[in-house]
């Protein structure tokens, strides 16, 4: 007689940028071990595992793509599936810059709750031109060859590079006074990206940077007296 299957237990959030429900189940241990492996490879690596594990663990809605999701809403996704998987309780070591000491720390991921700017606008004003952009989704992240923690800030020619590609994918249209430009190639985003002046780059790097985003403070006293603070961010960090 074949051995019965094991009965796993399903949970349901609600993704807190598109506002959606998603039902899932704990991952498990073959689903562990792709992260494993996953966390050892490159950014294209990280993210296949990460995707694969949600795909497989995510149960409703039907046709479910993690591609599709921002990052902060894959991020949050993740936090909560690996709450079930293994422990909501995360033990944090750090070691402190001034005194040199390490400290530990227990962290409730249940309760990790990402910060939304409610005044920020997807419209950027350049020039005469007004630009509609998007949030980055795993899948763009996936074409521009960056992982979860990736920042928008070109700090070589290399990631400079990466940096056009992931705004190219995130640009919607751009209008004027009499018209609209909406049928562009990646090439040409990236061309028009790399056009603008100083001031209008800041203005789209600041869009990115005031994206939804998970983030914690850890506030602590280290042994010289001293108020301490270590700011949490992404996935990398939690755990």
């Amino acid at each position: 007689m074949a051995l019965p299957k094991i009965t796993q237990p399903e949970f349901e959030i609600t993704l807190p940028v598109i506002k959606k429900k998603v039902k899932f189940r704990p991952f498990l241990v073959k689903e562990e071990k792709l992260l494993l492996v996953g966390k050892e490879g490159g950014a294209g690596d990280q993210l296949n595992s990460i995707k694969q594990v949600l795909t497989n663990v995510v149960l409703s809605p039907k046709n479910f793509d993690p591609s599709d999701l921002t990052v902060t809403d894959i991020e949050y996704l993740f936090m909560h599936l690996r709450g079930k998987s293994v422990n909501n309780i995360v033990k944090l070591k750090y070691k402190d810059k001034e005194d040199e000491q390490l400290y530990d720390f227990e962290l409730d991921i249940n309760e990790i709750e990402p910060t939304i700017d409610p005044n920020r606008s997807y419209e950027l004003s350049i020039g005469d031109l007004t630009m509609l952009l998007k949030d980055p989704t795993m899948g763009t992240l996936q074409k521009a060859d960056m992982n979860l923690d990736s920042t928008v800030e070109a700090e070589d020619e290399n990631q400079a590079e990466k940096v056009f590609g992931l705004l190219a994918h995130c640009l919607v249209k751009v209008w004027d006074a009499n018209e609209v430009y909406d049928d562009f190639t990646i090439e040409e985003a990236k061309e028009f990206i790399r056009g603008m002046d100083i001031k209008s780059f800041e203005q789209v790097q600041n869009f990115f940077n005031t994206a939804p985003k998970l983030e914690h403070t850890l506030e602590y006293k280290n042994s010289l007296g001293n108020d301490r603070s270590i700011v949490l961010r992404g996935i990398s960090d939690f755990f």
